[in-house]
């Protein structure tokens, strides 16, 4: 036994482990590196005795080092046995012939843990990959954790050890000093409330958006730089706050998010296109000059290109490919029935009047994604396969629409189901990445919100709005996001001139379709749906004033509410201090006695009510000439009346005057002459007295003038030709005097 290695005699501090066995790995991360001059741990078979010798281990500590160096490799070293074996610096007895093998050889899955988890071909720790190649390694860990439920501590050390490394280079603080560290952790020693460090690197982690980082990572960050104040290394270098790091992966999410946004970026626009998304934030965007240039697609490239301005694709994971067979299924549903006004030229204005309202007004900071993504999905599909027809048209005309939804808002419960109905396919489904939660909120929202499109709720949402805003508490995101909605809907008599009358065209349009449609069923006619007696400039000042102008000043007040506190004092963000201070400076400090000047009043730019009032008058105008031309058409059509109904009465005349004829033949009259039937028939006798002659004139002549209307026909029938020339009384009068 003179190779045994004994201890007796040997102090323990001047007996270091020799000969322990190392876990370093190579290439492959998973095989025992053997010190040198070592072949193999095995035992060596022609001495049979051992071939690696273990001296005992000074404490437990290194006793426990070696057990964690072992842990998990492919090749185990032997294990100890009571009969055979001893760690006590005794020599290991050999494995007997035909004894199973000691150890096993490296399964496939070991293995493959090994090549994912090398450490090798690692970028360096001060290179851009680092953080990403950090992430990821991190996520492995993780899966294997949760597949075999231990990694290698071999493995699992060195993967941290990298790890570790990269953020203490992404965490290095040159402005940092030993004093500064010192004194505050003095102060915090002495008052623990002092520490307020680690609760803003809190807050600064909450800040961290949670796609940024991998929850894992997220964790760990927190868990390292947060909840510990000694993490600093042995050495010269110091460790930043937590605020650099947020800094950092937030550079980092940046640099993902422009490369996800090019790489998604599929969609080539046109020259002319390009050019009007320049002013796609205004808020008279000709969306019609839009839809030519895009050949009738003006709804999927609006709707595309505000998400992609909201980064909505990449922050829920919405491939492109998905989004437009999406988009494109909403066109043809918003073409099925060739509307003039609730087609996707509708769906693309009000889409981009709701980007206008959050841009402009900064609203769209009072908002979470998944709210910003429930606005914009709720304006593209609000009117989605509507029909045409009002919903009080549904209910009277009992339509299958109206039977489904019980009379209750018909169009839009469609609006919502059909539309959602559609991201049942796969190919179709853009919410397909959302998390449970998301969605339920999201779907929540979208429903509240299309529903208040209804005209039919206007007035119960204005007087509700109305109510919470005269309450100093918080107003209701879903009911504030519906009024939002629905004044958009109806906005186009607050845009420019041009647009609003094309659009009031339209619209009146697809009115008088209506009412055609109700005189075929014998229907009463709907209001504004008569194309006969409808005043489309009387129609649309009333539409203004009791409904469009009242919606905008509600949502107004409501905007001034909501902003105000995310706004950086209003208009006042718009002024520099300099001119502020002038300003103070011209006008003087208040004297005794003198009221101070009342707070600033935040105001959200109404850009909409100048459009209104200017729209207003231009209406007003037109309603006094179309009231002219009315007048002017009514007085001619009485005109022709009259005429007509004249025309009507002269050929009834005549045949009466005929059958008169016909019943009364002419007579012969004493004196031998022809009189008409309806003539007077006078008995003329000699007379022997002027006296005489006088009475018979003057009786002859009170009979004339008693009846000028039968004088006048016969005037009348003197005139015709063919008919019996009447004697009158003065004609018998004339030819007496004249002795005939």
């Amino acid at each position: 036994m003179g190779s045994s290695v004994s201890t007796k005699g040997r102090s323990k501090q001047a007996a270091p482990p020799r000969n322990r066995v190392h876990t370093e790995t190579t290439a492959s991360d998973g095989c025992i590196d053997v010190p040198p001059g070592r072949k193999s741990p095995r035992p060596d078979k022609r001495t049979s005795e051992p071939a690696v010798v273990v001296e005992q281990v000074a404490n437990s500590g290194e006793k426990n080092a070696v057990e964690n160096d072992t842990q998990g490799c492919s090749v185990q070293p032997p294990k100890s046995s009571s009969s055979n074996e001893s760690v006590s610096g005794k020599r290991l007895t050999p494995r007997k012939k035909g004894s199973p093998p000691r150890r096993q050889g490296p399964s496939k899955e070991d293995l493959t843990m090994s090549l994912e988890l090398c450490t090798d071909n690692l970028p360096p720790t001060d290179s851009l990959e680092a953080l990403e190649k950090a992430s990821k390694r991190i996520r492995k860990i993780c899966t294997f954790l949760q597949s075999r439920g231990n990694v290698p501590s071999n493995l699992l050390k060195r993967n941290l050890h990298y790890i570790a490394d990269v953020l203490e280079i992404v965490a290095t603080d040159d402005a940092s000093t030993d004093s500064r560290k010192s004194k505050v952790h003095q102060e915090t020693k002495n008052d623990p409330s002092k520490d307020r460090r680690f609760i803003d690197e809190d807050d600064e982690l909450s800040e961290v958006e949670p796609d940024a980082v991998p929850m894992e990572v997220r964790d760990w960050l927190a868990s390292t730089f947060t909840r510990s104040a000694s993490v600093t290394k042995s050495g010269e270098k110091e460790k930043k706050t937590f605020r650099s790091i947020v800094q950092a992966v937030r550079a980092a999410n940046l640099v993902d998010r422009l490369y996800r946004r090019m790489s998604t970026s599929a969609v080539t626009y046109p020259p002319t296109v390009m050019k009007l998304f320049k002013s796609l934030d205004d808020w008279s965007f000709d969306v019609f000059a839009l839809n030519e240039a895009t050949n009738g697609q003006a709804l999927r490239y609006v709707t595309y290109e505000i998400m992609m301005r909201y980064d909505l694709l990449a922050k829920f994971k919405i491939g492109v490919g998905t989004l437009f067979n999406f988009l494109e299924a909403l066109e043809v549903g918003y073409s099925k029935y060739q509307n003039p006004y609730h087609n996707l030229v509708h769906g693309a204005d009000v889409t981009q009047t709701m980007h206008s309202i959050l841009f402009q007004t900064g609203l769209v900071q009072w908002l979470t994604d998944v709210e910003i993504f429930a606005v914009v999905f709720s304006a593209a599909i609000h009117d989605f396969e509507h029909t045409g027809e009002t919903n009080n048209f549904h209910v009277m005309s009992r339509t299958e629409t109206a039977l489904v939804y019980n009379d209750r808002a018909v169009q839009e419960n469609h609006h919502i189901s059909a539309a959602f109905r559609l991201m049942t396919d796969d190919n179709l489904n853009i919410v397909y990445n959302m998390s449970k939660d998301d969605y339920k909120d999201f779907r929540t929202l979208v429903i509240d919100m299309v529903l208040a499109t209804d005209m039919s709720y206007h007035f119960a949402q204005v007087k509700q709005m109305k109510s919470l805003l005269s309450c100093p508490d918080n107003i209701d995101k879903a009911k504030a996001l519906s009024l939002v909605l629905h004044t958009a809907d109806i906005s186009h008599p607050a845009k420019n001139w041009t647009l609003h009358e094309h659009w009031t065209e339209l619209l009146m349009e697809e009115f008088f379709r209506q009412g055609d449609k109700e005189q075929e069923l014998g229907l009463p006619f709907s209001p504004l749906c008569d194309r006969k007696t409808t005043m489309v400039a009387s129609s649309q000042i009333g539409f203004i004033d009791f409904i469009v102008q009242p919606s905008f000043e509600i949502m107004s007040d409501m905007l001034d509410k909501v902003v105000a506190p995310i706004s950086p004092r209003g208009s006042l963000a718009n002024q520099s201090s300099a001119t502020i201070s002038e300003k103070v400076e011209a006008e003087g400090s208040p004297q005794n006695g003198d009221q101070s000047e009342e707070p600033f009043e935040f105001k959200v730019d109404r850009v909409w009510d100048g459009h209104l009032t200017g729209n207003k008058v231009k209406w007003k105008e037109q309603s006094t000439k179309d009231q002219a031309e009315k007048e002017a058409r009514e007085k001619a059509a009485q005109k022709a009346k009259e005429d007509a109904e004249k025309r009507d009465q002269s050929p009834l005349d005549d045949k009466a005057e005929e059958k008169k004829d016909a019943e009364n033949p002419p007579k012969i009259t004493a004196n031998g002459t022809v009189s008409p039937g309806n003539a007077v028939d006078l008995k003329v006798k000699p007379s022997t007295s002027p006296e005489n002659d006088d009475q018979v004139s003057t009786k002859e002549e009170a009979v004339g003038t008693a009846s000028p209307e039968h004088a006048e026909k016969r005037t009348t029938e003197e005139d015709k030709p063919g008919k019996i020339e009447s004697i009158t009384v003065k004609s018998v009068t004339k030819r007496k005097e004249s002795g005939v």
